[in-house]
């Protein structure tokens, strides 16, 4: 692989990490509302995700949600309603109270963060369509599946530094007031954060590339 085309590629991701987006929406939220370190297993859903997308394109498999469009819309509509659900229920706590009771919520345990990250990257259709069209451009022909799973890797690792300031920046945000309006108050925020992310996600497509 030629250096300027490494570059290229290198340049195009860390710009693409530093444009917030869904998973920075995530990742701010979960660190507001339960704090830097729970943050951290939302940032794993994210990369995880990230990897299963690298893993199928390596594999050709990608093809598949390509070709039959439909299949990836189910899969879309199915996580957003899902976080859906989960922005609504950080809500539901913060009119209840519930939020200014517990400092984490039981859908707050970094199962579920990695869980809910993890669906929402995977229905994104522009994290489908990095690994699927963007990074293949980037790899040698005679090389694809390889150099397909190196820049896939490269790629998370350049990406982690960006969510890791962003979930910093959420923790210091929960720090600053630990009361329990504080509380309530992080707890909508959090809610409308994953709300905000699955309408950013539900109004991607597959053919919209840029952007």
């Amino acid at each position: 692989m030629e250096w300027a085309a490494f570059l290229a590629f290198v340049l195009t991701s860390v710009l693409m990490d530093l444009t917030p987006g869904p998973a920075v929406l995530k990742v701010v939220g979960d660190g507001m509302r339960h704090g830097f370190k729970p943050a951290q297993a939302s940032i794993a859903g994210i990369l995880a995700a990230n990897a299963m997308y690298c893993a199928l394109s390596a594999l050709g498999l990608s093809a598949l949600l390509t070709a039959f469009p439909v299949l990836f819309e189910f899969i879309k509509w199915a996580g957003v309603a899902y976080l859906v659900w989960i922005g609504l229920q950080s809500l539901r706590d913060a009119v209840s109270g519930e939020a200014a009771r517990a400092a984490v919520s039981p859908h707050g345990a970094p199962r579920a963060l990695f869980r809910s990250s993890f669906v929402l990257q995977g229905a994104n259709p522009k994290s489908y369509l990095y690994f699927a069209a963007i990074l293949p451009a980037f790899a040698p022909a005679d090389a694809a599946p390889q150099w397909i799973l190196i820049l896939g890797a490269i790629s998370i690792v350049l990406e982690y530094p960006s969510l890791l300031a962003y979930s910093l920046l959420g923790g210091k945000v929960a720090r600053a007031a630990t009361g329990p309006k504080a509380r309530r108050g992080f707890s909508a925020l959090s809610g409308a954060a994953v709300i905000a992310a699955a309408v950013m996600v539900a109004r991607s497509s597959l053919t919209a590339r840029g952007g």
